[in-house]
């Protein structure tokens, strides 16, 4: 499993936990398109060659169904901004987006009434939340690699899933699918193991160009998914430059923050600390060391309401990834049962 989706599984219900914030994904169906009969390997060869197109540009629908419960944002016990982050995971939310080449991208989430940005324009990074009027500049040789929070396109989730098509993965191909206008094979990766929460990942891949355009991931035993990325619709032609440029407003707040490249430690905990990966592939666990998670979330109602006293500490458990923050302040959290983590835990 590579290193930028063992952040991004936990990133889905860990926020709650460490008191982050994050975003999550949809899809779309229709009826079997005829294309020509093609092998698992040749689906995979034309996602490898979808690397060379110019650019593209669409709306993505996102859904989760993890299992969480909803939460009040007023009253007595509440707390609006941990709730708030929390409707992310839960329910549908939309973002446009807009790539060309490989160093230009742009992500828009669509709120109510407002809309969160990541601007990437080579090395240059931009986040900007328009109802906080608010922007935070990444500088530094991480600037370019895909910020943590931040929701990822079809196309990054499904080649960060496919970096684990190996022995302890069962690959082949279904039936066809009409996803954004566009006639698409359907790769699934089933897991060999049955140490993991994952059930099947189905992966829409557009017949002509390759493009994975649609994610769908489902528990295991489960018939309709958990979570699910997917386009709407979709535009081949290559963007405008000037989608990938932003200036923020002169009443906005600006900060700069320098982030280091994977190589330099940027995936270091709030401790310093980088984090670390136990086994691999669909059973892989991510450790972060004591104090991760600030001493307040003891106190946070969000984190009492959601979580659940275990031996060893308490759970945050998902149908898809399950959290354990331990007794003595570590956070653990992975796609795996909630023993796995118990275990890593003792170990």
């Amino acid at each position: 499993m590579s290193s930028r989706l063992l952040k991004w599984l936990p990133a889905a219900v860990a926020p709650v936990v460490v008191a982050g914030a994050v975003t999550v994904p949809l899809v779309a169906a229709a009826a079997p398109p005829a294309l020509p009969d093609k092998t698992p390997q040749q689906v995979l060869e034309m996602i490898a060659k979808a690397k060379t197109i110019d650019g593209f540009s669409g709306r993505i629908e996102q859904t989760s169904d993890l299992g969480l419960p909803s939460l009040p944002t007023t009253g007595a016990g509440s707390d609006s901004d941990t709730a708030s982050t929390l409707n992310l995971l839960t329910g549908t939310h939309e973002a446009d987006v807009w790539a060309a080449g490989s160093t230009r991208t742009r992500v828009a989430v669509l709120d109510d009434m407002a809309e969160r940005d990541v601007y990437r324009d080579g090395s240059t990074v931009w986040l900007w939340d328009s109802k906080k009027n608010r922007a935070v500049k990444l500088e530094g040789s991480g600037a370019a690699e895909q910020p943590e929070g931040t929701t990822m396109t079809p196309a990054q989730i499904a080649e960060d899933l496919l970096q684990r098509v190996g022995p302890t993965t069962a690959t082949t191909v279904d039936t066809t699918q009409r996803v954004a206008g566009r006639d698409a094979y359907t790769l699934v990766l089933t897991p060999k193991t049955d140490a993991t929460t994952v059930g099947s990942v189905r992966l829409a891949v557009d017949g002509t160009t390759g493009l994975p355009l649609q994610v769908a991931v489902l528990a295991r035993g489960a018939s309709s998914p958990a979570f699910e990325s997917g386009f709407t619709s979709i535009d081949y032609a290559v963007p405008a430059e000037s989608n990938f440029t932003f200036t923020p407003p002169k009443d906005a707040t600006v900060t700069t923050k320098r982030v280091g490249g994977s190589h330099s430690g940027s995936h270091r905990s709030p401790t310093g600390e980088r984090p670390e990966v136990v086994g691999s592939g669909w059973s892989a666990v991510v450790e972060l060391p004591a104090g991760s998670a600030p001493a307040s979330i003891e106190s946070n109602p969000t984190y009492q309401r959601l979580t659940t006293e275990v031996a060893g500490g308490r759970v945050l458990s998902t149908s898809l990834v399950n959290v354990l923050r331990t007794d003595d302040g570590r956070v653990l959290a992975g796609a795996v049962p909630v023993e796995r983590l118990q275990a890593v835990a003792a170990r």
